[in-house]
């Protein structure tokens, strides 16, 4: 019955309704014959059923090695992912445990029918039955552990990723505190600038303008425009978003142009980037500080600015912890004539915590242009130009930061007239004794 008469090229074979499977060397091939035309045509090679019966590689993390990752966040990240996939692993033994159960009850149920149809048989099928229910403990013994197995993972799991998230803290915590050395700024910077943006004189560019080309920093919003040193495309363990701060793009490339920030920078993005290096450059020569081991704390750099520009972060907030954690602080002015120092609500406010209510050692740098018109300055004309700084007049890019320190100010501090006060007699001293040392 089913027989049928296939014709293959001029003659005829007789070929038996159903499946048939022909192998080669390489492949296997399986078909249904239905008695009018072959169907179901499936080619399998030998090499995808040896690779298929491999156990599957383990999945790897597509953003772990974007990460700038201290040592014991990898691990922890490691732990998770290890964790996941045994998880995975024991939750498809569950279901195929589930489904072996479900046919050893259906195996019982008809075997247990059978006995009472067919008497003569029934202790054949007693002693089936009976292995059939032993075989049903035995699955619900064993689904039974790895139940227990999989609240141990998960309890394991949840204690990995507490570790995960205090090591993320404590490594965020230690970004916040880290700083660009000067060898970096003197040796490194411009010429990386120069291979991002050919034949752009950026030495002369200011900061507010480096900032436009690389964040679009303006008041419509916050996108990278460029990958400069790599920042826009590594992930930040912190959110596990896109784009690191400058230092942490510094630190990947090469971790000796890092470290915990020894010197706090006080100054304003409206500076040129040649200028303001070359002070920076004669300000540790003219003190005797090493530029490989002098890590300043500069906030275009430090400053993840993805969130800092893009979502405006307080910095009145974190200023005076970012501060008292370098210890020491250095005020660059470009000139004390008409300096855009003094323009800056948020210089003058650094300078005063910095040295006013923080007692922390506080210096000049002053640029090339500046150094030239002190050179030439006297005590009474440098007291006289001081006497017309006017803290009410100075301004903050944003409106926020300029409320939350006006805050500080009226609410802390004592007012505008005793900080103003305060800074000019801190200024007068610091340029008398740079004047001394010129």
């Amino acid at each position: 019955a089913g027989e049928r008469v296939a014709r293959i090229g001029r003659g005829s074979i007789l070929i038996f309704v159903g499946l048939w499977q022909f192998d080669t060397d390489r492949e296997a091939v399986k078909v249904n014959w239905s008695g009018r035309e072959w169907t179901q045509l499936r080619v399998e090679s030998k090499a995808e059923r040896t690779r298929s019966e491999k156990e599957p590689r383990r999945r790897q993390d597509p953003v772990l090695d974007r990460m700038p990752l201290r040592r014991t966040e990898k691990r922890a990240h490691e732990e998770i992912q290890r964790l996941l996939e045994e998880l995975k692993e024991t939750e498809q033994q569950i279901s195929e445990m589930n489904a072996r159960a479900d046919d050893a009850r259906k195996d019982l149920q008809a075997k247990a029918a059978a006995h009472k149809v067919a008497e003569e048989e029934a202790r054949k099928k007693q002693a089936e039955a009976k292995a059939a229910a032993e075989v049903v403990r035995q699955i619900d013994s064993r689904r039974q552990a790895i139940e227990a197995k999989r609240q141990d993972i998960h309890a394991a799991l949840t204690k990995a990723r507490d570790v995960l998230a205090n090591e993320t803290a404590k490594a965020t915590a230690e970004r916040a505190e880290e700083g660009v050395s000067l060898d970096f700024l003197a040796n490194h910077f411009v010429p990386e600038l120069k291979r991002q943006f050919p034949g752009v004189d950026v030495e002369q560019k200011t900061f507010s303008e480096l900032a436009e080309m690389f964040w679009d920093s303006g008041r419509q919003g916050f996108a990278h425009k460029t990958d400069f040193l790599g920042h826009a495309s590594l992930v930040d363990p912190s959110d596990e978003e896109a784009g690191v701060s400058l230092t942490t793009a510094i630190w990947k490339k090469n971790t000796k142009h890092v470290g915990k920030a020894n010197l706090f920078v006080s100054w304003t993005w409206r500076y040129r980037v040649g200028p303001f290096i070359e002070a920076l450059v004669e300000h540790a020569r003219r003190n005797g500080l090493v530029p490989d081991s002098l890590f300043l704390w500069v906030c275009f750099f430090t400053n993840n600015q993805r969130r800092w520009l893009g979502q405006h972060q307080d910095g009145v907030a974190v200023f005076a912890a970012n501060v008292s954690s370098a210890k020491r602080v250095v005020c660059v002015l470009d000139k004390y004539q008409d300096s855009l120092y003094f323009q800056r609500l948020w210089t003058l406010f650094e300078m005063f915590v910095a040295c006013i209510v923080l007692n922390l050692e506080v210096s000049l740098a002053i640029m090339e242009e500046g150094r030239a018109q002190l050179a030439e300055a006297r005590m009474r004309e440098i007291a006289r130009c001081l006497a017309s700084i006017d803290i009410t007049r100075a301004r903050a890019t944003f409106p926020s930061d300029e409320a939350a320190i006006w805050r500080q100010i009226n609410d802390v501090y004592g007012g505008a007239d005793l900080m103003t006060s305060k800074i000019k007699e801190l200024l007068l001293k610091l340029l008398n004794q740079l004047l001394l040392e010129t």
